[in-house]
């Protein structure tokens, strides 16, 4: 089932799709990148329970203060938090959202979403976490945007993020930035979603909860933005005048202090060496890590071991690991970086993905 919002209850989360990131070629992202899971990795697949979002969220657990589900049929009105005050004349929530629920549609006028939320207080805080289910019909387009200085959206169909921030010494800067994540054409909704976390001046950028980027800034920065500008959804974005839907469950919060992790990973990333798949990874911090399991998949869903590596269990400072595939996959292959913890009540597990092609498995004698 789908979001199903209701004015001042507790948000229920819909089934995941597991997280990926597509990187072109045979190059990676080397950044912390984590997915909360369960605590038994081998059955990642199946953990699609419903979550109480506002209290189990292992991200976050902000004050929700805006929750858009559309199943009531209605594109203006929400079910927490302000109605909206305009929108595109053709929009209208119409079946084929996000397993199968209503979602928001343009309609066949070519006309921009622009549903439009008017300013409150209580938008207006230091930190920021917004959250939407989207599938891509256009090149580019705004999921949320306000004003000049805060923008989440899509840039030549890749994920891209402007915002402001204002460090305590009261110097200002803006982040501004197009990612390398690429945002899938294949009718599949996604859960895109942006986190700005004050206390830790931490930004992230999450796709089904997996994140494919992050900026560190100085802890206690603040957002800063117009608070006389109103907030707009859909700017730019008219799903090139499909009558389908194509935004589901908008859910926007006030952040708090992201959860403590079993680790602190600086980089995951794959190479080819020879006839093999080379996946190295670097951690600056382990707390009751016992093992790192490397696993992959050819579609996101049915992952196998490829093997595991000894983790130091306690550490403080920085190691590095590795592991070989010896049976790489030509084409698109997921890998995850998964761990068996004593310690912690959830499990964080990065995906990157890897593209092999026929000509690149040049033999060489030193894969042995």
């Amino acid at each position: 089932m789908g979001y199903k919002l209701r004015i001042r209850n507790k948000l229920k989360l819909s089934t995941l799709q597991k997280g990926l990131l597509i990187a072109g070629g045979t190059s990676v992202l080397t950044l912390a990148i984590y997915f909360g899971i369960g605590l038994n990795t081998a059955d990642v697949t199946n953990s699609n329970a419903s979550i109480p979002l506002m209290e189990q969220d292992p991200i976050n657990n902000g004050e929700i203060t805006i929750g858009f589900g559309w199943d009531e049929g209605l594109p203006l009105v929400s079910e927490i938090g302000p109605d909206g005050i305009d929108v595109c004349v053709h929009a209208e929530c119409i079946s084929g959202g996000k397993d199968n629920t209503l979602g928001l549609s343009a309609g066949n006028g070519m006309k921009n979403i622009n549903l439009i939320i008017p300013k409150s207080e209580e938008l207006n805080g230091e930190g920021i976490d917004i959250a939407i289910d989207y599938r891509r019909f256009e090149k580019s387009g705004d999921f949320y945007t306000r004003g000049k200085e805060f923008n989440f959206g899509m840039k030549d169909g890749k994920l891209a993020i402007k915002y402001k921030l204002t460090a305590a010494n009261g110097k200002s800067y803006s982040i501004n930035e197009t990612t390398n994540y690429e945002i899938p054409e294949d009718m599949e909704f996604r859960n895109y979603r942006f986190i700005y976390t004050p206390t830790t001046g931490k930004g992230e950028l999450l796709v089904d909860r997996v994140v494919v980027w992050n900026n560190q800034a100085a802890p206690h920065s603040k957002l800063t933005w117009n608070k006389s500008e109103n907030i707009i959804i859909g700017n730019e974005m008219n799903g090139e005048g499909k009558p389908l839907p194509f935004f589901d469950n908008l859910v926007i919060r006030k952040t708090n202090a992201s959860s403590k992790t079993p680790m602190e990973l600086l980089s995951f990333s794959a190479d080819l060496e020879g006839q093999f798949v080379k996946l190295n990874w670097h951690t600056a911090k382990e707390f009751g890590v016992q093992d790192f399991i490397i696993e992959k998949s050819s579609d996101t869903k049915s992952y196998k071991e490829v093997g595991r590596v000894k983790a130091a269990g306690q550490s403080n400072t920085l190691l590095e690991y590795s592991l070989k595939d010896k049976e790489p996959l030509i084409g698109v292959t997921y890998y995850r970086l998964a761990l068996s913890n004593s310690n912690a009540h959830s499990i964080w597990v990065p995906v990157i993905a890897f593209k092999l092609k026929p000509e690149q498995m040049i033999p060489t004698s030193a894969n042995n």
